[in-house]
C-alpha cells in the first residue's frame, strides 16, 4: 500500500525558475545570512571531528560517528523533522530526482554515519530558490558488515556502485528556517577523491531483512542496536510491538510498495521495512489509515479497509509507535548527551 504524501509547497514554484549554481571555495565570502552560515560552519565541524576519515571497514569508527549523530542534540537541531535523500544527477532538478522522505533522526543515525569527512567542502547558490548548498567531500564505507546498512543497497548493483562512488553529499538549507531539509550525494569528478577500493557488488537473495547465524534481526541498526544504550528498558518492547505490527503490514501488502525497489515509483518514496523505518512514518501511517487513503489499489485509488481489519490494523500501529516514542524518550532522557 502506498502513502499518498503532500509535496512541498516551496518545490512546485521552482517548475517555473531556472537554477543557477554559483559555487565559491569554502572560506570565501558568501552572501548568506548569519544563522544558514552558523548552520554550515557547525555541520562541517560537527561532522570531521565525529566521523573522521577512516579504513571503511572500521566498526569501531563507525559505531563512534553513529552514536555521535544520533546523540547530540545541537547537531539534530541543523535538520528539518522531515528530510528527503538521494542521489543527485547532472542536469536534474532536485524535485525531479528520486528521492526517500525520511525522519531526520533515522537518517542522520543510519544513513549519514555510513560516509567519512574530511573537512574539506565548498558552497553554493541555488539561484532563485535562496537555498545555500554546503558540499562536504566524503568517503563511503563500504567494507561494513551487511547488518550495518539500513537495508541492502546491493539489491541493485548500479545504486551499490553509485554509493560506492559518491564523493560529495550536497546538504541543502532552507533560507527560512536555516535547517537541512534536502541530502544527496554526487560524483564530482573535479575534487580530490578520498580513495577507497571499490569492492563488488555482493549477492542479494530478495530480503530486506534477515535473520543471522545466532538467529538476530537484521539488518541490525534497524533495531538501534549500538545505538540505543544497553539499559533502555524500552528497546525489547519496541522490538516485540513492530513483530505483531509487521504481520499487518505483511498481511495488507504495505511493504511490496514501501521497500528501496520502489515498484510504484514513489516520490518520495516512503519506506516501512524495517522498525526503524516504520517508525519514523508510523504517525503518517496512521493518519493515512484513519483517512481511509490507505490502502491503494493497483490503479493508485483509495481501498479502505473493512472495519475490523482498520481497527486491527491501527491497534497494532498505535502500540507500536506508543512502544517507539518510549524507547526514543527514555534514550533523549538518559542517554543522548553526546556533545
Amino acid at each position: 500500500m502506498a502513502l499518498i504524501v503532500s509535496v512541498r509547497v516551496r518545490l512546485a514554484c521552482l517548475l517555473l525558475c531556472q537554477l543557477v549554481l554559483a559555487s565559491v571555495p569554502a572560506g570565501a565570502q558568501v552572501a548568506v545570512g548569519p544563522q544558514i552560515m552558523a548552520t554550515a560552519k557547525a555541520l562541517v565541524s560537527f561532522l570531521k571531528e565525529k566521523c573522521p576519515v577512516a579504513p571503511p571497514g572500521d566498526a569501531e569508527a563507525f559505531k563512534s560517528c553513529q552514536s555521535a549523530l544520533f546523540a547530540s542534540e545541537d547537531f539534530g537541531h541543523l535538520f528539518a523533522p522531515s528530510i528527503t535523500w538521494g542521489g543527485a544527477k547532472e542536469g536534474v532538478p532536485v524535485w525531479q530526482s528520486p528521492n526517500t522522505r525520511f525522519d531526520s533522526t533515522l537518517f542522520r543515525s543510519l544513513y549519514l554515519p555510513l560516509f567519512m569527512f574530511d573537512g574539506k567542502f565548498t558552497i553554493a547558490h541555488e539561484g532563485p530558490t535562496s537555498w545555500t548548498l554546503v558540499k562536504l567531500h566524503v568517503a563511503f564505507r563500504n567494507g561494513l558488515g551487511a547488518g550495518e546498512f539500513p537495508y541492502p543497497f546491493w539489491h541493485d548493483g548500479k545504486k551499490w556502485d553509485a554509493y560506492q562512488a559518491a564523493n560529495e553529499l550536497i546538504f541543502r538549507i532552507d533560507p527560512v528556517t536555516a535547517q537541512i531539509w534536502n541530502l544527496q550525494r554526487n560524483t564530482n569528478p573535479e575534487i580530490a577523491t578520498i580513495f577507497v577500493p571499490p569492492v563488488p557488488s555482493p549477492a542479494f537473495d530478495g530480503k530486506w531483512t534477515w535473520s543471522d547465524g545466532d538467529k538476530k534481526f537484521q539488518p541490525a541498526v534497524t533495531l538501534y542496536d549500538g545505538i540505543f544504550d544497553g539499559g533502555n528498558p524500552y528497546k525489547s518492547a519496541m522490538s516485540e510491538a513492530y513483530k505483531d505490527f509487521a504481520l499487518s503490514l505483511r498481511d495488507k501488502s504495505c511493504v511490496a510498495c514501501h521497500n528501496p525497489s520502489n515498484p510504484r515509483h514513489m516520490r518520495p518514496l516512503v519506506l516501512l521495512q524495517t522498525p526503524a523505518h516504520a517508525a519514523g512514518e508510523i504517525k503518517a501511517l496512521i493518519a493515512a489509515v484513519s483517512d481511509n487513503r490507505m490502502p491503494l489499489t493497483e490503479w493508485g485509488l483509495a481501498d479502505p479497509m473493512n472495519e475490523a481489519d482498520k481497527l486491527s490494523f491501527l491497534r497494532k500501529a498505535r502500540a507500536f509507535d506508543e512502544a517507539a516514542a518510549r524507547a526514543f524518550a527514555w534514550e533523549k532522557a538518559n542517554h543522548a548527551k553526546a556533545p
